[in-house]
């Protein structure tokens, strides 16, 4: 267990949860996808949401 108030633990698991949907987002924006769209898919969905943005095939355009 940890000895942190739990109002701090909490904005811990939100920030990191945060810099992985924004780490999601940079990396389906790098294989051609929307911005705004994988923004709010990362920003809700954190973790899920970078490993379906590794698993993205690159868009051709």
């Amino acid at each position: 267990m940890t000895n942190l108030p739990i109002a701090t633990q909490v904005i811990i698991l939100g920030t990191a949860h945060c810099l992985l949907g924004l780490t999601a987002t940079a990396i389906a924006y790098g294989k051609g996808r929307n911005f705004p769209r994988w923004l709010a898919i990362g920003l809700i969905g954190g973790t899920p949401a970078l490993v379906a943005a590794i698993l993205l095939k690159k868009v051709s355009r």
